[in-house]
C-alpha cells in the first residue's frame, strides 16, 4: 500500500504504508530464510532476498521491490535494537500479551527516558512479531551485573500485572 506525501521542498513522493498482515508475512518470509541458513553475518543472501521479494509480490502485488523490502528490513532491525537495549536494562521486560516493553514501575521509565529521550516512544508503542525479530536479528539477552534471567523477568512481570490490578 502506498501513500502520497509531500517532502520539505513540496515535491510529491510515494511512501509505502505497512499493514499488520504485510509485516507479519514479511517477517515469516525472513524467518524461513534464517531457518534455511540464508542469513549469515547479519545479512540475507542474494538468493534469500530474491525469494523474499518473489513471495511478497505474489501475496501483495508487484509494487514491492527489493529496495522497499530492504528499507523495511532496516526499520525492523532498528526497532529490534531499541527494544533489546531497553529490556537489557535493569527494571525492564517484554510483555508478550500487549506486545510492548514494560518497566517495573514508572520511575524506571522516567529515569531512563530522562537520560535517553529517543526511547520515550517505546513507553506506549507496541510492536507485533517481536519473537520473529529475535529469530531474525538474534537475541543475546542481558549480561550486565544487574541483568535478570528470562524466568526472573517473567516472574517480575507477573508481579507487575498483579500490582496493576490492585491484587
Amino acid at each position: 500500500m502506498e501513500k502520497e506525501t509531500q517532502n520539505v521542498k513540496g515535491q510529491s513522493s510515494k511512501r509505502t504504508v505497512w499493514t499488520p498482515p504485510m509485516d507479519k508475512n514479511f517477517m515469516k518470509l525472513m524467518v524461513a530464510q534464517v531457518h534455511d541458513g540464508q542469513y549469515l553475518d547479519g545479512q540475507f543472501s542474494k538468493h534469500a532476498w530474491k525469494h523474499i521479494v518473489q513471495q511478497f509480490k505474489a501475496k501483495f502485488g508487484p509494487n514491492y521491490d527489493l529496495e522497499i523490502l530492504k528499507n523495511h528490513y532496516r526499520a525492523l532491525k532498528k526497532n529490534h535494537s531499541a527494544i533489546r537495549t531497553l529490556i537489557d536494562q535493569s527494571g525492564f521486560g517484554w510483555d508478550n500479551d500487549r506486545e510492548m516493553v514494560y518497566a517495573d514501575d514508572d520511575q524506571v521509565w522516567d529515569d531512563y527516558v530522562k537520560a535517553h529521550p529517543d526511547f520515550g516512544i517505546w513507553r506506549t508503542k507496541s510492536i507485533t512479531g517481536y519473537e520473529d525479530l529475535c529469530i531474525i536479528f538474534g537475541d543475546g539477552g542481558a549480561s550486565g551485573k544487574h541483568s535478570r534471567a528470562p524466568s526472573e523477568k517473567v516472574m517480575n512481570h507477573e508481579k507487575h500485572i498483579l500490582k496493576m490490578r490492585g491484587i
